[in-house]
C-alpha cells in the first residue's frame, strides 16, 4: 500500500507541475515595457531614441529615406549576412556550411542607428574584404568591414548629431527573440547572462512577489545566444553566439544597450560565429565564459580536453565518446567496486537486522525504542568494521561527474551535427528512432536486475521498472552523444557488477 501511495505521489506531483506550467505560460500576463537601470555612459546631446520597432526614417535634407523594407545582402566564405538599408542593422546572419540561421526573422537586428535614418548603401571591395557602408544625406556614416573568411567584423560610425547606435535591442514581446536563449555581458572573471524569458515573463513564483529580470549590468563585452537548429520546436542548446567588443561599456535603457559616440565617432568589434573555445579565444579570451559548462564548470572543462584527445586519435566523435566512457569508466572502477560490495555484504547483515527490527516491533512507534533500535544496529555494523553508507558514498563522488558530462555533452560546438554511423547522423540530436534510449533504458533495467537487493522487496520491484522506463522516456529527447554514452557507461557497469557477484564469497557477521 505505501509503495502504491508513493507512486501515486510522484505521478501526481508530475501532472500537477505540468498543469502550473502550462497555465502560466498560456495565461500570462501582458508583457510591460522594461524599466531596466541606466548606466552612465558619456554625454552626447540629447537625441530622439528610437523604439525598437522603429517606423520609416524621415526624409533628411529633402531626400527620401529607404524603404524600412530594403534589405542588402552580402556572403561571405562563412556567412551570408543581411541588413536592413534603412537603419543599417545587421538583421540576419547565415552559417554557410549548413545554413543555420542566427536569428528569427523578426529580430530588430544588431547595431541599429538611431538618427534619422540612411538613404544609401555601398560596398568597397578591398584585399581582405568588403566594407558595406550606409549613408544620409546629413552625414551620418555607419560601415562594416566583413573579411572574406573569418568571423568577426569591424562597426565604424560618424555621426556629426552624435546619434547613438542600439548594439542589442530589448524587444517587448518574444516573437523578436522567439527560441533564442540569452543576453549576457562580461568581464575578466565573470559572466552575467539572463534568458530572454525571464525578461519577457512574470517568474513562477510571482505571486510570492518575485519579479522579472533586467538586462544584465553594462560592460565592454555584451552579447547574445544564437543559432536556431533545424525543426527544434523547443530549443535548449545555442551552438552560437553574437558578441560586441566595445571601447568603453554601454549605455543601457529601456529600449537596449547603446553605444553613445565619442566626439562624433563610434567603434566596435562584432564576432558572430560558434561557441567553440579557439575561435572565441582568437577573439579574446574571457569570451569563451559564454560557453554554458554548467555548474561543474571546471570538471567537464577537464573532461572536454581528454575527449579532443581521444577525437584526434580515432577521428569520429562517436568513437571517441565510447572509448572515452571506457576511460571514465576505469577511473571509477575502484568506486564501483566498492559500492558494488558495499550491497552484497549489506544481504549478509540481512538476516540480523530482520531479527533486531522484529525485537523492537511490538514497541511499534515509540521513538525512544527506535533509537535504542538504530543504536543497536549500528554496534552491529561497528562490530564487523561495516559502513552502511558505503553504499552510497561512491555514488555521490561520481555525480560531478555525471552532472559535468551532461553540461559538457549538451554544450560543446564540436558534436554539432557530427555523424557516428548508421542512422545516428548528429550526435547533438535526439536518436531518430530512440533505438539508443530504448537499448539504456533495458541496460539500465539488466543492471538493476543484477545488482544486490537490499531494501523492502516490493519497493525494488517497484523502482526496477519505474526507473528505467522513466530514464528511457527523458533520454529519448536527450543528444544521441549523450545516450551513446550512458549506454556504454551500464553495460560496462553491467559487465562489473556480475564479475564482482561472481568472484564475491560470503562473509561471517559477528553478533
Amino acid at each position: 500500500m505505501k509503495n502504491r501511495n508513493v507512486l501515486l505521489f510522484v505521478v501526481g506531483s508530475l501532472i500537477l507541475l505540468a498543469g502550473q506550467f502550462w497555465v502560466s505560460s498560456r495565461y500570462a500576463k501582458p508583457v510591460p515595457r522594461v524599466e531596466a537601470p541606466v548606466v552612465e555612459a558619456p554625454k552626447a546631446p540629447a537625441q530622439p531614441t528610437a523604439p525598437v520597432q522603429a517606423p520609416a526614417p524621415a526624409a533628411v535634407s529633402g531626400v527620401p529615406a529607404a524603404d524600412p523594407a530594403a534589405m542588402h545582402t552580402l556572403s561571405t566564405t562563412d556567412f551570408r549576412l543581411t541588413w536592413q538599408v534603412a537603419t543599417g542593422a545587421l538583421k540576419q546572419a547565415v552559417w554557410l556550411q549548413d545554413g543555420t540561421k542566427f536569428f528569427p526573422d523578426t529580430f530588430a537586428g544588431l547595431a541599429a542607428f538611431q538618427g534619422q535614418g540612411f538613404e544609401t548603401v555601398r560596398e568597397e571591395k578591398g584585399a581582405e574584404g568588403t566594407t558595406v557602408i550606409f549613408e544620409n544625406a546629413a552625414g551620418d556614416r555607419l560601415s562594416y568591414a566583413v573579411p572574406q573568411k573569418g568571423l568577426t567584423l569591424r562597426v565604424e560610425g560618424t555621426t556629426p548629431r552624435n546619434a547613438p547606435v542600439l548594439l542589442v535591442a530589448n524587444p517587448a514581446s518574444d516573437e523578436p527573440v522567439k527560441h533564442l536563449g540569452r543576453v549576457f555581458s562580461l568581464t575578466e572573471k565573470s559572466v552575467e547572462a539572463v534568458t530572454w524569458a525571464e525578461m519577457l515573463h512574470d517568474p513562477f513564483f510571482s505571486f510570492m512577489g518575485a519579479k522579472r529580470k533586467v538586462l544584465p549590468p553594462s560592460a565592454e563585452r555584451l552579447g547574445l545566444d544564437a543559432g536556431l537548429e533545424k525543426d527544434e520546436k523547443n530549443q535548449r542548446n545555442h551552438y552560437f553566439a553574437a558578441l560586441w567588443k566595445l571601447p568603453r561599456p554601454a549605455g543601457r535603457d529601456a529600449s537596449g544597450y547603446q553605444l553613445l559616440p565619442e566626439n562624433g565617432h563610434l567603434s566596435a568589434a562584432l564576432y558572430l560565429g560558434p561557441k567553440q573555445a579557439e575561435t572565441l579565444t582568437a577573439f579574446e579570451k574571457p569570451y569563451t565564459k559564454v560557453i554554458d559548462y554548467g555548474f561543474f564548470g571546471a570538471v567537464a572543462h577537464l573532461l572536454f580536453w581528454i575527449l579532443k584527445k581521444v577525437h584526434a586519435l580515432v577521428g569520429n566523435w562517436g568513437w571517441a565518446i565510447v572509448i572515452f566512457t571506457v576511460i571514465i569508466r576505469l577511473a571509477t572502477w575502484t568506486l564501483n567496486t566498492k559500492q558494488t560490495i558495499s550491497m552484497l555484504r549489506m544481504k549478509d547483515f540481512e538476516p540480523h537486522q530482520k531479527a533486531i527490527q522484529a525485537k523492537y516491533e511490538k514497541f511499534g512507534s515509540d521513538m525512544t525504542k527506535k533509537a535504542e533500535m538504530q543504536k543497536e544496529l549500528m554496534e552491529l555494523y561497528k562490530k564487523n568494521g561495516h559502513n552502511p553508507m558505503g553504499g552510497c558514498l561512491p555514488m555521490l563522488l561520481q555525480m560531478p561527474i555525471f552532472l559535468a558530462l551532461w553540461s559538457m555533452l549538451n554544450a560543446v560546438f564540436e558534436l554539432r551535427h557530427a555523424p557516428f554511423f548508421g542512422w545516428i547522423t548528429d550526435l547533438s540530436a535526439k536518436d531518430p528512432y530512440y533505438i539508443f534510449p530504448v537499448l539504456m533504458g533495458a541496460s539500465m533495467f539488466a543492471q538493476q536486475a543484477v545488482t544486490p537487493a537490499v531494501g523492502d522487496p516490493a519497493q525494488r520491484k517497484m523502482m526496477l521498472v519505474l526507473m528505467p522506463a522513466m530514464m528511457t522516456f527523458f533520454f529519448a529527447q536527450s543528444p544521441a552523444g549523450l545516450t551513446i554514452y550512458y549506454f556504454v557507461f551500464n553495460m560496462i557497469g553491467l559487465a562489473q557488477t556480475w564479475w564482482i557477484m561472481r568472484s564475491y564469497k560470503p562473509q561471517a557477521i559477528t553478533v
